[in-house]
């Protein structure tokens, strides 16, 4: 009951269509894994406003018998909420500064917190009561842009205070003659209702022509999804189409490198994109990128014939090998590709894959990498006679493709040291391995976390990423997916 009667003095149906406005934009902007902890920051803020509100017009609630807010109903006292308030200040200050806002996008936000809390206290008895809302809602946006190191659109920021100025006018409509009576002289009570809704109503047609009529739905995308809607796209594969996005800068004159991503088993391409984000990493380093979809098997499933072991479940006769390679021939006829620098990177059933496309077409690839996956226990099921450059990363507590090996339906697998020193052999490489210095992979272990172990081969190189405590699908640092694409990069062919 205490805890519906806070929410509820927060007024929790704004606070919570604000907080889902700032989750959206922080998605759009940048990822899922900050927008959460910003759409609570920003929750934050709400809280302050809403209460700051309930305990300034208890006074005026008690007097209008406003007997659905919690002070007025007394669910709640005014000392309580007021030491809530006080409490909650510093954490909401310091939470919006140091969070992923970052210093000035916090303080941007929390300028449109001041502005709530000032409406509270002064602007609602002025003409210029639009003014905070205004600045707020512009704010809102100004601060997710600034923490991702980009100017705000002026249509953005034009779009936020409009909208902000129609809720002003909207939100007060049903509460004009109280407020009157309660010499509350905001814009909207000296305009009446008839002006207030017109106000209101016009202010959200321009805004819907301008959002539709610029660039601002362009504008609220993350820059490195804009650069990639912004470079050439073209489709390869057939009956089983796949996308092919060019790097912004791509010219047929210099050819580029090229990368085929391998989703796992149960997964798709746009599902594993976001999950391992080597899409955003080509287009930084100005590689070819596609991502095919494996198959779906009796259960609806996408994988690949990749081993024994994972994920042919139904015994399908399907070559995704040869797949593969024909789809690198297909990209390489229509765009300029460098065949020294073709690379696969795979999660899961889609690292099988890799290494089984590795093993098979040794000559195509010039580098494999790859997520918690492994080879088959059978050394025959490896035919590779060139060297090709490995890197298999591995998490200690994956409990479906386990670190140390086993088996899935009686077919097992290697573990992770045995699938690098298999292709140590492979690739001639020195028979001890050296450890380097651990580093940061996964946002969700704490400290460095992760071991690389090198083998010393003549023209290739063979390593292991080991993540202590990693899972199947970790948390991966936002940098993973360049990390793994400047290995790549660092191997071409000889």
């Amino acid at each position: 009951m205490k805890l519906r009667a806070y929410a509820k003095a927060a007024h929790f149906g704004p606070t919570m269509l604000i907080t889902a406005i700032a989750f959206f934009l922080s998605t759009r902007l940048w990822w899922e894994g900050p927008a959460y902890v910003i759409a609570f920051t920003v929750f934050l803020g709400q809280l302050l406003i809403g209460w700051s509100n309930d305990i300034y017009d208890y006074q005026d609630d008690l007097r209008h018998n406003r007997s659905n807010k919690p002070l007025v109903a007394g669910s709640i006292t005014v000392v309580q909420l007021r030491r809530a308030t006080f409490i909650l200040l510093p954490v909401a200050v310091i939470a919006n500064l140091i969070g992923p806002l970052g210093i000035k996008g916090g303080a941007i936000y929390l300028l449109g917190v001041g502005c709530g809390i000032a409406y509270n206290f002064y602007f609602k008895f002025s003409p210029l009561s639009p003014l905070p809302y205004a600045v707020a809602c512009a704010a809102l946006p100004a601060s997710i842009f600034y923490a991702t190191n980009r100017t705000p659109p002026l249509p953005v920021l034009a779009v936020g205070s409009m909208l902000g100025v129609a809720f002003h006018c909207a939100n007060v409509i049903k509460d004009l003659p109280q407020d009157r009576d309660s010499n509350i002289g905001g814009l909207p009570q000296q305009l009446g209702k008839k002006w207030s809704a017109i106000i209101a109503l016009v202010l959200v047609i321009i805004s819907t022509l301008v959002f539709t009529n610029s660039h601002v739905s362009q504008s609220l995308t993350s820059q490195e999804e804009l650069n990639t809607s912004l470079s050439s796209v073209f489709t390869v594969g057939g009956d089983r189409p796949t996308f092919v996005t060019l790097p912004t800068g791509y010219s047929s004159d210099t050819p580029a490198p090229l990368i085929i991503d391998l989703h796992g088993y149960m997964s798709s391409s746009l599902t594993h994109q976001r999950f391992a984000t080597i899409d955003l990493a080509a287009q930084k380093r100005g590689v070819i990128y596609a991502a095919p979809d494996g198959l779906k098997d009796s259960q609806g499933y996408e994988f690949w014939n990749a081993s024994k072991a994972c994920c042919n479940f139904n015994n399908n006769l399907v070559d995704d090998a040869a797949f593969i390679q024909s789809l690198i021939d297909e990209i390489s006829s229509k765009v300029a590709v460098d065949p020294k620098r073709i690379y696969v990177f795979g999660h899961s059933n889609g690292d099988f894959m890799s290494y089984r496309f590795a093993c098979t077409h040794p000559q195509t690839v010039a580098a494999i990498a790859g997520l918690a996956g492994a080879m088959d226990i059978d050394p025959k099921t490896c035919s590779a006679k060139s060297p090709v450059s490995i890197l298999h990363i591995h998490g200690t507590n994956d409990e479906v493709i386990t670190y140390t090996g086993g088996s899935i339906f009686s077919n097992f697998y290697t573990s992770a040291k045995e699938s690098i020193q298999r292709w140590a052999v492979i690739d001639k490489c020195s028979a001890t391995a050296k450890v380097g210095q651990a580093f940061d992979l996964v946002t969700s272990l704490e400290g460095n976390e992760t071991i690389p172990t090198t083998y010393s081969c003549p023209d290739t190189s063979v390593e292991l990423w080991t993540i202590n405590g990693g899972a199947h699908g970790p948390g991966l640092d936002s940098s993973f997916g360049l990390k793994v694409m400047d290995w790549l990069l660092a191997h071409p062919k000889k």
